[in-house]
């Protein structure tokens, strides 16, 4: 593919490689669909994503083809190779399912709930046993005869797990020095729940795709996807956000998403301004370039 002059190296590098990613991908989907030999839903599933993929080729071919981001590559001029191909990331990463992002952050503050309250009621289960006085399996009192018992299913070194529970657990009753002193010191089972109740009462979920988006009260369209844009260049890429920053991201925005159902009309500046106002842009240098004629307030510029 042919790219204007205009474009910088970086932008073309980060370009011919999604494009060539998607084009594979095609190729793929389009042999399986000619098979004839997937079922309905495979088939809808097919076709569905086929589209999605051609609105993506099509998104990337504006950066780099669309005479308006010519402006943007003259705002941010000075940028490295490797800048450019964190803003071309950060551009197509900006549009993302909002309200799905939500429901799973509602699911994950409902989940914590319910944790919190079943720990607190197998604590409670355990100490009546206890009032029973018919005794109860030592695991359920100790700490270390839990841990003894126990498996360790999380993704660390098995063997080494091996050696430290030898070491730790099994050897302690011949053991006479201050790890033992430190188990026979150690919180009973119920203490561990009742922590563990406290921590999921305490929790908080932070999506890690666009939480400043989520977060904000400005809800809309517009608004989440500049401030999931803002998010990716300045928390993940380390961007400044500057008044040149801003303006690039505006014209960006508008390149890439004016199609959208919900994005019905141009990004501006203000709308960015507006949209990132928490997060305090900073001048880049000593002559930023100014929101557009008649486009509002000039505040700091």
């Amino acid at each position: 593919m042919a790219y204007p002059s205009w474009v910088p190296a970086g932008v073309v590098q980060m370009s011919s490689a999604v494009i060539q990613e998607l084009d594979r991908e095609l190729a793929d989907l389009d042999a399986k669909l000619k098979t004839g030999r997937l079922s309905g839903r495979e088939r809808f599933n097919a076709a569905s994503r086929h589209r999605q993929l051609i609105e993506e080729r099509e998104r990337v071919e504006r950066l780099t083809h669309d005479p308006r981001m010519g402006e943007v590559y003259g705002l941010l001029e000075g940028f490295d190779d490797e800048e450019w191909r964190l803003f071309f990331y950060a551009a197509l990463s900006a549009r993302v399912d909002f309200q799905s992002i939500r429901d799973q952050v509602e699911k994950a503050r409902h989940l914590s709930r319910e944790i919190a309250k079943t720990a607190e009621k197998l604590s409670e289960l355990i100490k009546e046993l206890e009032g029973l006085r018919f005794g109860v399996p030592y695991e359920m009192r100790s700490t270390h005869a839990l841990l003894k018992r126990s498996e360790n299913s999380c993704p660390v070194d098995s063997h080494e797990w091996r050696r430290l529970r030898l070491y730790l657990l099994e050897q302690l009753p011949e053991s006479d020095d201050d790890v033992r002193h430190a188990w026979e010191s150690a919180p009973c089972v119920t203490d561990l729940l009742n922590a563990l109740a406290g921590a999921a009462k305490e929790f908080k979920p932070r999506p890690r795709v666009a939480a400043a988006a989520v977060r904000s009260r400005k809800r809309g369209y517009k608004a989440e996807l500049i401030r999931s844009f803002a998010e990716t260049l300045t928390k993940y890429c380390g961007f400044p956000l500057t008044h040149r920053l801003m303006r690039a991201m505006a014209i960006t925005l508008t390149v890439l998403y004016i199609d959208d159902p919900k994005g019905d009309e141009e990004v501006s500046y203000e709308h960015v301004r507006e949209a990132t106002a928490g997060f305090q842009p900073i001048e880049w240098s000593k002559n930023p370039i100014p929101p557009p004629t008649g486009g509002g307030t000039t505040d700091g510029l």
